[in-house]
């Protein structure tokens, strides 16, 4: 077990004695490792401290989680619910995520603000194969940063120790653990826990940053300690916006409007009703937002003659707005760990991550694959053919099958009848059907003749009927409709079964355990259990402990081997 010698903890309190009773919060992130291959699961915890009294702040619910590649692009961005100031949560690794360093950003209500200059952003390293990892990590270490606060801190009120049951274990071993908690009198303390086990080559330096580095970096930010007031700029909920009228002169007393929200898997007649206020401004609360699903539907609940808008907000772009014109700072490292890394001897081949659980549905960018992975979409489907108003006319009934025929108002110009053409007024289309989804058709454009007073064939086209042509923004603006992203889904992380655990199983998990929300009990104590994998290496329990009503956190690492 690593030994902390030191605390920072008793040293931010004396410090920050003199600032204002409330303050912003700082939110720290726990990843379950620092390096992720591509096509792997990522999970993470996010703990919200307030800044001056160092306790866990439980003034946000919503967390806005970005991650942003090498290249600046935006491969991440979702929205997760926050319980007694925590998250837990997960990010699915995209197969066509380049290498290199990405930058995790997890921010609240209370922890942004518009005038921020400097960002604390999580660094991570993505591979395609582990094998790649030595070459980044060279870098990584140029440019950490360790800084002695030796003079400044206390002595560690608690003792953390972590014990297993066995010096070293083999491939596909059981492994039992226990974590004790021990104040400085020796007595038990109850603590919530995250843990991680996996292959230490996972670890990535700039990754592996603990709570007081964190809050040393953010007490010291001489610019961010100037600009102690919160100017808030996200909203505590995953959905907000305001009620508006599409009218020049608007006719809709915007406060104490209703709004309905729900999903596609809502019963029908169910609501979620919320009240606007000043300005039309409203706000779903998170818990409604946690009883529905990811895809929102919003609408207002006023007259349609009154041509009501909903103009929802997009705190991404605020957050993006930040970012760009922002620093981003790397956190110092206060102590080294006492693993000494040995790069001559760590190896890196031979390295393989399976998933257990497939969590993205994969398929080409069409529009097929797109409607397939979104519930959504099929109740959009749904609503358009509701809305169809293509129509085929002028066939003949042969054998009792409809063959033949036009079909009209399908694409722009396209009308064997139109309404304005004294011929066809005269005689009117027969056998008029709807169009059957697959069928080739022939189409008919016509064109006036002013000669003649009447229209002349122009143009012959072919199309096969694939549906409703309406764009999915065309049917929600028909039924007044406004779509939102609520909380991202929660995910299990999986340990395989007994059944999956056979002789022809390969078993190359290199991150064994994730529990993001453990326990210890009236003796200060967690046990916990796992299997190890076909992978021969080092392994670290890496961990992160909060106590539940003392000021105090600890970063936990052990280290055992597999052979």
């Amino acid at each position: 077990m690593t030994k902390y010698k030191k605390n920072l903890i008793f040293y931010l309190l004396i410090a920050v004695i003199s600032l204002p009773l409330w303050g912003r919060d700082y939110v720290h992130v726990f990843t379950s490792k620092g390096i992720y291959e591509t096509s792997e699961d990522l999970w993470f915890k996010c703990i919200a401290f307030d800044e001056n009294t160092m306790v866990i702040s439980d003034q946000s619910h919503t967390a806005y989680v970005e991650i942003i590649g090498p290249s600046d692009s935006v491969v991440w961005r979702e929205k997760y619910r926050m319980s007694n100031g925590m998250c837990d949560g997960h990010v699915y690794v995209g197969d066509d995520w380049e290498a290199g360093e990405y930058r995790m950003f997890v921010h609240t209500r209370g922890s942004l603000g518009g005038g921020d200059t400097v960002l604390y952003p999580k660094h991570l390293l993505i591979v395609k194969e582990l094998r790649e990892a030595p070459g980044f990590l060279s870098s990584a270490r140029e440019r950490m940063q360790f800084i002695d606060v030796s003079d400044t801190m206390e002595t560690a009120k608690l003792n953390v120790t972590v014990t297993l049951d066995s010096v070293e274990y083999h491939t596909r071993s059981k492994v039992k653990a226990t974590v004790r908690v021990k104040d400085a009198a020796g007595n038990p303390v109850r603590a919530v826990l995250a843990l991680s086990v996996a292959d230490a080559l996972c670890s990535y330096p700039l990754a592996d940053v603990d709570i007081e580095s964190q809050a040393y970096a953010i007490l010291h930010d001489t610019v961010r300690a100037e600009n102690r007031i919160l100017e808030t700029i996200l909203s505590d909920s995953p959905v907000s916006g305001h009620l508006k009228s599409r009218r020049k002169n608007n006719t809709i007393p915007l406060h104490g409007q209703y709004i309905n929200v729900f999903d596609e898997s809502v019963e029908k007649g169910a609501v979620n009703i919320i009240s606007t206020g000043t300005d039309g401004y409203f706000e779903v609360s998170p818990d409604i937002c946690s009883s529905l699903g990811k895809n929102l539907l919003v609408k207002p609940l006023v007259d349609q003659d009154m041509k009501p808008k909903l103009v929802l907000n997009d705190p991404f772009q605020k957050i993006d707005d930040l970012r760009l014109r922002a620093i981003d700072r790397y956190f110092p490292i206060i102590r080294k760990s006492e693993i000494a890394e040995n790069e001559e001897t760590d190896d890196y081949s031979d390295r393989h991550t399976i998933r257990l659980e497939e969590v993205v549905v994969k398929g080409k960018n069409n529009y097929y694959s797109r409607r397939k992975k979104d519930k959504l979409m099929s109740f959009l489907d749904s609503l358009a053919m509701t809305k169809e108003s293509a129509w085929v006319c002028c066939g003949k009934i042969v054998n009792g099958e409809y063959v033949g025929g036009w079909l009209n108002d399908y694409l722009p110009g396209y009308n064997h009848h139109p309404i304005d053409d004294p011929y066809y007024q005269l005689t009117p289309p027969h056998n008029v059907r709807k169009p059957e989804h697959g069928k080739l058709y022939k189409m008919i454009k016509m064109r006036w003749n002013e000669n003649r007073g009447c229209y002349d064939y122009e143009q012959e086209a072919w199309a096969v009927y694939a549906g409703p042509r309406y764009s999915d923004e065309d049917l929600l603006e028909m039924e007044g409709l406004s779509k939102s992203e609520g909380y991202y889904p929660k995910k299990r992380f999986s340990f395989p079964s007994d059944e999956e655990l056979t002789f022809d199983f390969e078993d190359f998990r290199n991150t064994l355990v994730w529990l993001p929300r453990a326990q210890t009990d009236e003796n200060g104590e967690f046990t916990f259990e796992f299997r190890t994998s076909d992978i021969k290496s080092n392994y670290r329990i890496s961990g992160l402990l909060i106590t539940h009503d003392i000021k105090d956190a600890r970063t936990i690492n052990e280290y055992f081997k597999v052979k």
